[in-house]
C-alpha cells in the first residue's frame, strides 16, 4: 500500500492500516449497548470497531474495501465536475477545493466527511484499508457546510484533532480486531508531510489574580499546570508552558487562565452584584400586538410551532414568490436551499409529520418573518415580513361538553373573525384569486380597506397527496397592515335600557353570490339601529332552484334613546329586503 498527499496545507498526516481475513459479523453485546448509549448505530462489527475508537480516542476513521482500491491511495483535491456517489446514496458534484480520497482511478470518498458508495464495506468484504488522518479544519468545515452534509467525523475535524494521536488510535484497532477475530492486521503505512511545532504560552501569576479576581501564588499555578500535565518553565512568577498538540485550543494566556479557573474552582470567585442605574423595562405596542395574538389563537384551541426558516425551493415558489426567494450559499441540507417567502409550507410539513404518526387531528399556527429578496439584489437589501399562518386537518379534541369539531374551512375563519373582533379590525372576504393552490370553492382573499393582508381556505385537492394530508385548511396573514390599523382605545357605552327586536329573514340567491358582500349591504340599508346581523344558515338543495343557494340572516335592532315599535322595524326590515333583491336579483324564501 502507498500512500500519496498531493496538498502538504490539507493533509498534514495520513495513515492506513491494512487488514486480511475479515469477517464481517454483529459487534457484542457489550460494543453495541455502549454505541447507543452515545448515540451511534450499530451496524457491523468493522463499523462499529471505527466508531467506538472514535469515540474512545477522538479519532474519526474510515473503512474502505481494499479490493476496490486500484493502484495507490491519494489525498488530494477535486478535479473541476468531478462527481461522487457517497454512503447516502446521493450523486454530489464536487468543488474544485473539496478534499478527496482517490485511488489511482476515481474518488472513493469525502475526506474527513463521508466515504464513497464504490469502496463500502460490505457483507462480502475480506481485506480493508482503515484511514487514520489529520485533514485541515477549515477544509472540512468548508465541504460539510457546501454539500448540506455532516457526520460524526466532520464535526471532530472541524474542531481539529491530535495529530500525534494517529498512530496510537490504530494501535486501539488492532486490539479491536483481534479482540472481537474480526480480521488480521498485515500492513501499516504512516505517510507524515507536516507536524505542528511545540507551542509555547506565558502565563504570569500577577495577570492570571487580576483578570480572575482571585489572589493567587504560584504554588497554584503550578499545582494546576501538574494535573494538567503540562509542562513548563518557571521564573519570578511568569510560566512558559508548553501546550500538547491534543490541547488545540488553548492558544493564548487567557486559554490557560480559564483552565486554572476551573480546576480551582469557580467557587474560589468572589460574589459581586451587577452595578448600574435600574430602569423599569415595559413591551413596545407591536410586542403587546404580537403576544395578544399568540394568546388569542391558543386559547381559540391551536398549538403554536417553530419552522425552519429556510424551505424547499419547490415549496417556497408554490406558496410565496420564487423571484424575491433568497437562496442560501451554504445551507444545513441541501433541500432546505433557499429563505423562506411563506409559512405555510414548513406547516404542511409539520402537519404531515404528526399526520404519519397517526396524530390525525392537528391545528397549528406559527408566527415569525419571511424574508423577500430584490430582483436586483446588489442595489437594494432584502426585507423581512412579519406573518401569522396556520393549518387544520382532522376534528378538534372529544370533550364532556360538546361534540368534535371539523377543521374546516369555517373553523379557520371563525379563529380569524375573532382575531378581528378582539383587534377592532374589519375584515372582508373574497373569492380567491389563486385557484391553483386553494379549493375554488372553500377558499377566499382576506382584505382590509381594499387591501389584500392574506387569504384563507382548503388546498387544492390536487396537492392533498403531495402532502399526505385529508382536505387540509389554511391561513395566513401580513401582520404590518393589521398592527397599522388596530383599535388602540376601547370604546365603550353603557348597557342599553330599551329593548331588542328580532328579526329572521331568509332569501334566495345565485350561487355565485357572497354571504359576505350581502351582510355589507344589510349593515349599510339598516343604519344605525341594526345592531347586529348574523349568518346562521347557508342551504343548497330541493325546493331551491339548481346554482341557487339560501341565505339566512338574524337581524338585531336596538335603539339607545327610545323603545322601538314593531311598525318602524317591519318598515326597516321591508326596506333591507328591497336594497338586497334589487342589487342582488334576490328572491324572499318562503
Amino acid at each position: 500500500l502507498r500512500i500519496v498527499i498531493e496538498d502538504n496545507d490539507l493533509c498534514w498526516r495520513y495513515a492506513g492500516l491494512v487488514v486480511e481475513d475479515v469477517h464481517i459479523a454483529p459487534s457484542p453485546e457489550w460494543m453495541q449497548r455502549r454505541l447507543k448509549a452515545a448515540g451511534v448505530r450499530p451496524i457491523n462489527n468493522i463499523v462499529d470497531i471505527t466508531n467506538y475508537v472514535m469515540l474512545e480516542m477522538g479519532q474519526p476513521l474510515h473503512a474502505f474495501d481494499r479490493d476496490k482500491i486500484e493502484g495507490d491511495v491519494h489525498v488530494r483535491t477535486a478535479y473541476p465536475g468531478e462527481q461522487i456517489v457517497t454512503l447516502d446514496g446521493v450523486e454530489r458534484t464536487l468543488h474544485v477545493d473539496t478534499l478527496l480520497i482517490a485511488d489511482d482511478r476515481q474518488a472513493l470518498g469525502l475526506a474527513g466527511v463521508m466515504g464513497g458508495l464504490k469502496s463500502e464495506v460490505t457483507k462480502d468484504t475480506r481485506r480493508l484499508m482503515i484511514e487514520s488522518a489529520h485533514f485541515a479544519p477549515v477544509s472540512i468545515r468548508r465541504t460539510s457546510r457546501r454539500l448540506g452534509l455532516r457526520s460524526e467525523a466532520s464535526n471532530r475535524f472541524e474542531k481539529g484533532i491530535n495529530v500525534s494521536g494517529i498512530v496510537a488510535t490504530l494501535g486501539r484497532v488492532c486490539d479491536l480486531l483481534q479482540e472481537l477475530e474480526a480480521g488480521r492486521p498485515v500492513a501499516f503505512v504512516d505517510e507524515i508531510k507536516n507536524l505542528p511545532s511545540h507551542r509555547q504560552v506565558t502565563l504570569s501569576t500577577e495577570h492570571t489574580s487580576t483578570v480572575l479576581g482571585i489572589e493567587l501564588n504560584r504554588s497554584e499555578i503550578q499545582q494546576v499546570l501538574e494535573d494538567l500535565n503540562f509542562q513548563y518553565k518557571e521564573s519570578d512568577g511568569l510560566f512558559q508552558v508548553e501546550i500538547p498538540t491534543y490541547r488545540s485550543d488553548l492558544e493564548i494566556e487567557e486559554d490557560l487562565m480559564e483552565e486554572v479557573a476551573r480546576l480551582i474552582g469557580y467557587d474560589r470567585i468572589p460574589t459581586t452584584l451587577p452595578q448600574g442605574n435600574q430602569t423599569q423595562g415595559r413591551r413596545t405596542p407591536e410586542q403587546e400586538f404580537r403576544r395578544k395574538l399568540r394568546k388569542t389563537l391558543a386559547q381559540s384551541g391551536m398549538d403554536e410551532v417553530l419552522t425552519y426558516t429556510f424551505t424547499r425551493a419547490e415549496s417556497d415558489a408554490q406558496w410565496g414568490s420564487a423571484k424575491h426567494s433568497i437562496p442560501l450559499l451554504n445551507p444545513l441540507r441541501e433541500e432546505l436551499g433557499v429563505m423562506r417567502t411563506s409559512l405555510i409550507p414548513g406547516l404542511l410539513d409539520v402537519a404531515a409529520r404528526n399526520v404519519a404518526r397517526r396524530n390525525m387531528d392537528v391545528s397549528i399556527f406559527e408566527i415569525g418573518n419571511t424574508y423577500w429578496g430584490d430582483e436586483h439584489p446588489l442595489k437594494k437589501l432584502p426585507r423581512e415580513e412579519l406573518r401569522v399562518a396556520g393549518v387544520a386537518v382532522g376534528k378538534s379534541e372529544r370533550h364532556w361538553l360538546n361534540q368534535p369539531v371539523s377543521h374546516d374551512f369555517y373553523y379557520l375563519k371563525g379563529i380569524i373573525e375573532r382575531l378581528a373582533e378582539e383587534f377592532g379590525l374589519k375584515l372582508e372576504y373574497r373569492l380567491a384569486e389563486n385557484q391553483s393552490l386553494l379549493h375554488p370553492g372553500r377558499s377566499t382573499d382576506i382584505y382590509l380597506h381594499n387591501q389584500c393582508v392574506g387569504f384563507l381556505g382548503e388546498i387544492h385537492p390536487s396537492l392533498e397527496k403531495e402532502w399526505g394530508l385529508e382536505r387540509p385548511v389554511v391561513f395566513e396573514l401580513e401582520l404590518a397592515p393589521l398592527f397599522a390599523r388596530i383599535r388602540q382605545t376601547v370604546r365603550a357605552h353603557s348597557i342599553p335600557r330599551f329593548p331588542a327586536i328580532q328579526r329572521d329573514m331568509a332569501i334566495v340567491v345565485a350561487i355565485e353570490t357572497s354571504a359576505d358582500a350581502v351582510m355589507a349591504k344589510i349593515r349599510k340599508l339598516g343604519g344605525d339601529l341594526l345592531q347586529q346581523v348574523e349568518i346562521f344558515d347557508v342551504y343548497t338543495g330541493n325546493p331551491i332552484p339548481d346554482d341557487h343557494k339560501s341565505l339566512a340572516f338574524s337581524l338585531r335592532y336596538q335603539s339607545l334613546e327610545r323603545t322601538l315599535t314593531d311598525e318602524e322595524v317591519s318598515l326597516l326590515n321591508s326596506r333591507i329586503l328591497e336594497g338586497i333583491q334589487q342589487d342582488f336579483a334576490a328572491e324572499r324564501r318562503k
